[in-house]
């Protein structure tokens, strides 16, 4: 089986994920510029995602119709949003958000090429079960980096208002004179219980669905797992060129690993995934043992009810096709 073309798929996304991790740091230093390296780098994987689709839409060989138009969508969707996003910079000069509407398109435009793209190589490789040792484990990463990706201002944020406070910021002397008031624009305005609440959400519905469609608890845990490395590795190389670094959300692993060990989508798994994933970051935020997003107890309520809501709401959902007996692991 031919699997260069979804390997190259992997190569687009990879770029887009450099480019934007270095384009969330970039803007906690530099003020917007339209031509910037880490807009460039993104453009490189989009304009390569957009060669291999163009070659699906001279002659189909590796996709359906169907993942081919959702891909399709997501690109148009995507170049919509680029001069909708230079107006709101012009408009708005300084961005220091990751929440602003139209970051939003870019994001959902994304997804939808991640999983147009996904769903081409599922059906693709109908024939062997899902493992995660294949591209299903990136794919699925990729995509939990694009619903991620919006706390970026936190977890970038929590550093750098950090080093502000402490007269040590590296940010340019453009960005710190437009600075009134830090904590409001360096955490781009958004209330403190959104990110662990939306970080639940998002990390256990990927997770349920992606085990609903494989019936794999594997897959969750290793893609977490990726994303994780990834974004340490991003911040090495950031440190040591002297660029805002992150907060790595090293706890989000806890949610697909409950229901791994667990083996059941249930609520005891989403509770205790929840309940694991806030003590220990709130553990890590009260001991200073690493610089987190701000956070406080009573946001510990919530966030159960997150981690529980899912997989109950799972329950209620006709389940998925199972995937065929008789596939044979990659």
């Amino acid at each position: 089986m031919n699997l260069k073309y979804y390997r190259l798929w992997v190569i687009a996304f990879l770029l887009k994920f450099i480019g934007s991790a270095w384009d969330a740091s970039y803007h906690f230093k530099y003020l917007f510029e339209e031509y910037s390296i880490p807009h460039i780098v993104n453009t490189l994987g989009f304009a390569l995602g957009a060669y291999l689709l163009f070659q699906e839409w001279r002659r189909s060989h590796f996709m359906d119709r169907f993942s081919r138009n959702l891909i399709t969508i997501g690109y148009v969707l995507f170049l919509i949003g680029i001069p909708l996003d230079f107006t709101y910079h012009i408009a708005y000069g300084i961005d220091l958000t990751t929440w602003s509407p139209t970051h939003f398109i870019y994001y959902i435009a994304t997804d939808i090429m991640i999983f147009g793209v996904w769903r081409g190589y599922y059906m693709f490789t109908r024939d062997v079960k899902p493992t995660w040792k294949s591209m299903h484990t990136w794919f699925a990463m990729f995509l939990l980096e694009c619903l991620m990706f919006p706390n970026m201002q936190q977890e970038n944020g929590a550093i750098s208002y950090d080093q502000y406070m402490q007269g040590k910021s590296i940010a340019s002397e453009e960005i710190l004179a437009l600075i009134s008031d830090p904590a409001s624009q360096i955490f781009g305005g958004i209330p403190e219980w959104v990110y662990p609440i939306y970080s639940v959400l998002m990390v256990a519905l990927l997770t349920v669905i992606m085990i609903r469609i494989f019936r794999d608890y594997n897959i969750p845990v290793m893609a977490a797992g990726l994303y994780i490395l990834l974004r340490f590795v991003g911040k090495g190389i950031f440190a040591a060129v002297n660029y805002p670094t992150s907060y790595v959300p090293i706890t989000l692993l806890l949610i697909p690993l409950c229901y791994l060990l667990f083996r059941k989508i249930n609520w005891l798994a989403g509770l205790i995934g929840s309940l694991g994933y806030f003590l220990v970051l709130y553990g890590i935020h009260q001991s200073g043992w690493l610089i987190t997003p701000p956070l406080v107890l009573w946001e510990l309520v919530p966030v159960v009810l997150a981690g529980v809501f899912v997989p109950v709401i799972s329950a209620l959902v006709k389940p998925m096709p199972l995937v065929k007996k008789n596939r044979q692991p990659a």
